[in-house]
């Protein structure tokens, strides 16, 4: 949770207008402010339509400081750099005070903890690594991928931008000391430890894999027919293995190497030829686990059945099997340890994606060691005060009348009327009419802004989405908003 103020300032605020007409258009505007604060100021023509904002929660140091107060100016232009025409014109703004900005919450995606971190809008590959963190590959936003290393405990310890990734080329392997990736952008090597770029010592820059694993200090990568082994740090010549296919998917281990084919798991021990593993069931991932057992996702050979997460050992024998409800997300990767009974599998419905880890417990079930989340939220919002992903059989409110404190000058409760609003420079409330009065956020990836009045008359929560996450803020005191009227000037032909 965190928060912020605006400024701690007084709320009075004595506005007084001088117009100075300088020998060109330029005009200066002179008005005393008793207090210290941030103050937004527009002109506005007679019909009440902003032309030009002067100011946009501007600090002291945005002003000149004149003998009764600051001093600001205007060159009779319009918002676009164009003269105005002939007339009288209007400078009003606000004083902003102790309005309370915070962030309160992210939703629908569980990876995100904080504006700072890594948000992956979908997961494409991952890989389970001995002492219990996990590395992710998948995307962040169109057109941009990461790869992380996660730790359940302490969150991401590292990520790396990828550029212009597809999911159907995205591959990860970990070796003992590197994550390497091949996207559409070629090979990618970091350090396990910290994520830095490594060398690329022998991996062929032309090379297109269909699939990639890793085990000790080597990766290999199915083409063509044929497994090539490198080891990355190029103490030995790259070697390749005959295949009977192209593999789909990879999985290899210290001495062993397994491979699946149109559904059917193919395993080469020691060093020997390929053999099909009479499994029941067509495979779509796989992973070396414990005791050189055999981990897979796949389909059993009945079409009504639901995908199934599974064990076997070297000759095919079903262990165990983790076999989920219909209605729950559906397992289609599978990661295991090697050096404990324990798995990581990544799960799918519409819309969502779910990944978790698994343990077994003494009694012979599974126990859930930790689990993440990702939900789409195209049309978030409130429904009955709970944040939903989708919203749109609820009203969302686009404006907001909030009662201000009394103004010293005039003694009078005045009332704003406040809208969201989203862009390039973030996400701010401002009047209906434009002028920016309350700054929430600087994130510039926003797609869509909900609010909903808060538990007291000046508060307000809103949501702010993004490509991944959700994002919720309190914002409170909005009664310190103080009207500010610098008076008129006419603009000659």
């Amino acid at each position: 949770m965190r928060g912020f103020s605006f400024a701690t300032v007084a709320v009075a605020l004595i506005a007084v207008s001088t117009l100075v007409a300088a020998p060109s258009s330029t005009q200066d505007i002179a008005f005393a402010v008793p207090g210290e604060g941030l103050i937004s100021l527009g002109v506005f023509n007679k019909a009440g339509k902003l032309v030009r904002i002067l100011h946009a929660l501007d600090g002291e140091e945005a002003f000149r400081v004149g003998l009764n107060g600051y001093i600001t100016r205007w060159d009779g232009l319009d918002s676009a750099g164009q003269k105005v025409p002939a007339g009288r014109y209007f400078v009003r703004g606000y004083l902003v005070g102790d309005v309370l900005v915070e962030g309160v919450a992210f939703h629908f995606n569980d990876w995100v903890s904080s504006g700072e971190t890594p948000a992956p809008r979908r997961i494409e590959d991952f890989a389970l690594l001995p002492g219990g963190d996990v590395l992710l590959v998948g995307s962040t936003t169109p057109g941009q991928g990461l790869c992380a290393r996660y730790s359940h405990d302490r969150g991401f310890l590292w990520s790396r931008e990828i550029s212009n990734p597809s999911a159907a080329s995205l591959l990860l392997a970990a070796t003992d000391l590197a994550a390497v990736i091949h996207s559409s952008e070629g090979w990618h090597i970091y350090s396990l430890e910290d994520g830095s770029e490594m060398p690329n010592a022998q991996l062929p820059a032309s090379a297109q894999p269909r699939s990639l694993a890793g085990a000790g200090g080597r990766v290999c990568f199915s083409e063509n027919a044929t497994v090539t082994f490198v080891v990355l740090d190029g103490s030995q010549p790259p070697a390749q293995l005959s295949a009977p296919f192209v593999w789909d998917a990879l999985s290899a281990s210290e001495n062993d190497l397994a491979g699946i084919s149109e559904g059917t798991v193919w395993l080469a021990a020691a060093g020997s030829e390929f053999a099909k593993l009479p499994i029941p069931a067509m495979a779509e991932s796989l992973s070396f686990g414990e005791g050189r057992t055999l981990w897979f996702t796949g389909k059993s050979m009945d079409p009504a059945a639901t995908p199934v997460v599974a064990q076997t050992n070297g000759e095919g024998v079903i262990l165990r099997a983790l076999v989920p409800d219909a209605a729950d997300p559906q397992p289609v990767r599978v990661r295991a340890s090697r050096v404990s009974d324990v798995f990581a599998v990544l799960e799918e419905a519409p819309g969502l994606q779910r990944f978790r880890v698994l343990s077994r417990n003494p009694e012979g079930g599974w126990s859930i060691e930790w689990e993440r989340s990702i939900q789409d939220a195209p049309d978030f919002g409130f429904v009955g005060g709970q944040v939903m992903p989708q919203a749109t059989s609820a009203q969302q409110p686009d404006s907001f009348r909030v009662r201000l404190e009394e103004n010293p000058l005039t003694g009078e409760h005045q009332e704003i009327t406040l809208q969201a609003r989203f862009g390039g420079d973030g996400v701010r409330l401002e009047t209906l009419d434009g002028l920016p009065v309350v700054s929430v956020s600087q994130n510039s990836r926003i797609r869509r802004v909900v609010t909903q009045r808060g538990t007291t008359p000046d508060s307000l929560r809103l949501l702010q989405g993004g490509e991944a996450s959700v994002e919720e803020f309190l914002i409170q005191d909005l009664r310190h908003i103080t009207p500010l009227s610098a008076g008129s000037l006419e603009v000659g032909k």
